[in-house]
């Protein structure tokens, strides 16, 4: 088998221009032949075909497997670590069984994993493409981003279809519905979407390999854990003393937080306020935060998740303190889509990498056409 196995590359290489955003098959949509017809690029069963052939050529390799069981081995790991290194015994927590703790944290490590696996196959799919053995402008040859795109999802998806098993067999051991497993790879399956792309613009947005590769990390690393970090350093900056009135009518949810209330005249003094509505583009696009939110809707409040969930959809909405400046709160008011909104900066940060790249390559194609016409 062989130990690093590359997506497919035509036998007699391209031209030398790099195209970022054409065709599937890393040609434009349409070109002229000879004759000035135009010719469209290949559809989609040859896009599907090239895809499958690199799935295909990967799972036969130790590579694939030392990259997609790693990760998936170490968050086993990690979340046993983190549920009997605070004690010990049956129940190391004091809150809620090891077998369920561990099954939890597993939960909301498992996006967060998809997210950095996915980093990794995008990246590595783009440098695939790279022709060492070709002269320096002729280098790049073979499938377009979006077949790269495609493919580094399909090889993440093994690791979220992997994980996927283990948690099924744990949420039996537990004695715990399916239903949060199949959520949490469901958000891991829409974060090997979007981290995929990310790995790729990356690797299509910065020509030197090890650049690309600092680029590609640090921004997957401050999205699965570097966000939360920040937002807990800015959050005391964040805060204010505000006067709040009395609150009356306080209707409460499930979990206790606050749901609606209505606020008299009479003042209760002032009260420090924190400003956590602001913090949430920050927290929101965090793989781990999209998934409890989701866990959180899907238990209806009534377990970790859902008291979790609900902490942070009142620190999103910023209403932990009721009656600030006499405000009342309605049942109806509109709440933060926290999970909705996370995944849509997601998005629109791999957008960005995404154009970013594209407008990088044809700079660097035109450039290279002009040296080419000049010489």
């Amino acid at each position: 088998m062989a130990d690093d196995q590359q997506l497919p590359t035509d036998p007699v290489p391209g031209p030398a221009v790099e195209r970022i955003g054409s065709g599937l098959d890393g040609q434009p949509s349409g070109q002229d032949d000879d004759d000035g017809a135009r010719q469209e690029g290949p559809g989609t069963p040859a896009v599907l075909r090239t895809v499958a052939a690199d799935v295909w050529a990967n799972v036969r390799s130790r590579r694939f497997w030392l990259v997609t069981a790693g990760p998936a081995c170490a968050l086993w790991v990690i979340a046993l670590i983190l549920v009997w290194l605070p004690g010990s015994g049956s129940d190391p927590s004091g809150w809620l069984p090891a077998p369920l703790l561990t099954f939890m944290v597993a939960l909301v490590l498992l996006p967060a994993a998809a997210a950095l696996v996915a980093v990794h196959w995008g990246m590595d799919c783009y440098r695939g493409r790279v022709r060492p053995d070709l002269p320096p402008g002729d280098q790049e040859s073979g499938p377009g981003v979006a077949v790269l795109v495609l493919a580094a999802i399909m090889r993440s998806l093994v690791f979220v279809v992997l994980v996927l098993l283990g948690l099924l067999a744990q949420a039996a051991a537990a004695g715990q519905p399916a239903v949060l497993a199949v959520v949490s790879a469901g958000v891991a399956a829409a974060e090997a979407v979007v981290f995929g792309a990310m790995g790729v613009a990356a690797a299509a947005l910065v020509r030197n390999a090890t650049a690309a590769k600092v680029l590609g990390w640090l921004l997957a690393l401050f999205l699965v854990v570097g966000n939360v970090a920040m937002a807990a350093l800015v959050a005391p900056a964040l805060r204010s003393a505000e006067p709040v009135t009395v609150a009356i009518n306080v209707q409460r949810a499930p979990d206790g937080t606050l749901v609606a209330y209505e606020c008299s005249p009479v003042p209760a003094g002032v009260q420090e306020v924190h400003r956590t509505d602001q913090l949430w583009w920050l927290v929101g696009p965090n793989p781990a935060v999209v998934f409890i939110m989701l866990a959180g809707a899907e238990d209806g409040g009534k377990e970790a998740f859902g008291w979790v969930s609900a902490q942070l959809q009142e620190a999103a909405d910023g209403s932990q303190v009721p009656c600030v400046n006499g405000e009342p709160r309605s049942r109806d008011a509109v709440r933060m889509p926290v999970a909705a909104a996370g995944l849509l900066v997601q998005a629109c940060v791999a957008g960005a990498l995404v154009a970013g790249a594209a407008v990088a390559s044809r700079r660097r194609n035109s450039r290279l056409v002009q040296s080419r016409q000049s010489g």
